[in-house]
């Protein structure tokens, strides 16, 4: 019988320090825009191999992602990774662990703090708008486009040209914006308009300047220049993969999620009126508090960062690299990334830094949304009234400090 408890209570021990060496599946809320989820899920099989972790990617459709981290962090059940915007970075900051020490930030680019100074992210990629089109529809109709290299058109010109496309039987509509605002905001910049002149006090939102950008849009689409269905059914990629489409406004992980098209397609520079500018954005890693895997989050994003990992992500996507000093090969790609290095190279600091403070303020981005679609909607209030609306909103909900 001793022999027989004794037996019972080593099988209890050896039970229970088994169970002590397993570690719980963490939980990383993703979305892609192309193969980058592919891309993700190569890495995290990589590191269970490495350090027996195993990390579960959870997708969700952009549209809902947002509302399902909502859910999770208020719920109780964080995850304890997720990829995230400078939005939800911004939204969801209280919520976020920092990362001070986990990872050398001096390394990187974009990246995000909170009121502390601490780092609370990852930078995995950085973003910029541009301007994708059609060759087989432009070239068909005798669209003349700039080059990387020749003078910029503007955005007369670049409307004079897509006009040709209208009333083709082979064509829905000259061209698609995504129906995210911040797609749209550039225009301002690329108008002389800076957003704020004293953040959060005084903007130049109700200029003539700025008037003159919303005007222009609400004109597009009241003239079927651009389809109000993109902003209705909110699946402007998924239209221009049609082919019935001579442009799409969007933005550079489409460089990835156009891969296997079957038109032929190119990024040329965006029109201006007398400046180029683009916006400055990106994704990155972030680890969230009261997930029960705190440490083994932080764990990952180390790794994350090595140089090793981090390139093996941004040039297998492809993406812009927010790692300073890195290179990385695009591939088949060059020239359409090389069209999105050059907006950024010619978008003024003030323009970068103004969207910074833009992006400071909580609940920023549903803001301008509405705005946007307000103006695609064929709204009865003028550009001015909807300018004042969002100045009124912006202020509302802007740091007192």
């Amino acid at each position: 019988m001793k022999k027989f408890i004794a037996m019972f209570l080593l099988l209890m021990a050896i039970g229970l320090l088994a169970g002590c060496n397993r570690t719980k599946t963490l939980q990383m809320l993703w979305w892609s825009d192309g193969t980058e989820g592919e891309v993700m899920q190569t890495l995290l099989d990589q590191y269970k191999e490495e350090t027996g972790v195993e990390i579960e990617l959870v997708p969700v459709a952009y549209n809902d992602y947002e509302a399902r981290l909502a859910t999770m962090i208020t719920g109780g059940e964080a995850p304890a990774l997720a990829r995230v915007t400078e939005g939800h970075l911004n939204n969801f900051k209280a919520n976020i662990l920092s990362l001070e020490g986990v990872y050398d930030e001096s390394g990187f680019t974009n990246l995000f703090f909170n009121a502390d100074g601490d780092v609370i992210s990852l930078p995995m990629d950085i973003t910029a708008n541009g301007m994708f089109v059609n060759l087989d529809l432009l070239d068909k109709y005798e669209v003349n486009y700039p080059e990387l290299g020749d003078p910029v058109w503007t955005w007369s010109e670049f409307e004079t040209e897509m006009s040709k496309l209208k009333g083709k039987d082979d064509v829905q509509a000259p061209g698609i914006f995504d129906h995210q605002a911040h797609r749209f905001m550039p225009l301002f910049y690329q108008n002389g308009v800076k957003l704020w002149t004293t953040p959060y006090s005084a903007s130049n939102l109700k200029s003539a300047k700025a008037v003159e950008v919303v005007e222009m849009l609400m004109r597009f689409y009241d003239e079927g220049f651009l389809p109000r269905d993109a902003y209705i059914t909110k699946n402007s990629a998924s239209l221009f993969r049609t082919g019935q489409y001579g442009f799409h406004l969007s933005g550079n992980w489409n460089v990835s999620g156009y891969q296997n098209l079957e038109f032929n397609w190119t990024v040329v520079p965006m029109p201006q009126f007398t400046n180029r500018a683009t916006i400055l954005g990106g994704k990155s890693l972030a680890a969230f508090k009261d997930s029960g895997a705190e440490k083994e989050a932080k764990a990952f994003i180390a790794w994350m960062a090595e140089g090793e990992q981090h390139d093996q992500y941004t040039g297998g996507v492809p993406y812009l690299t927010p790692r300073l000093g890195a290179t990385v090969n695009y591939g088949d790609f060059a020239d359409q990334y090389a069209v999105f290095l050059d907006e950024i190279a010619n978008t003024s600091n003030d323009y970068v830094q103004d969207w910074l403070n833009q992006v400071m303020i909580p609940g920023m981005y549903p803001i301008i949304n509405q705005f946007v679609e307000d103006a695609a909607s064929g709204s009865e209030e003028t550009a001015l009234e909807l300018l004042t609306q969002l100045e009124a909103d912006l202020k509302a909900v802007a740091p007192t400090s």
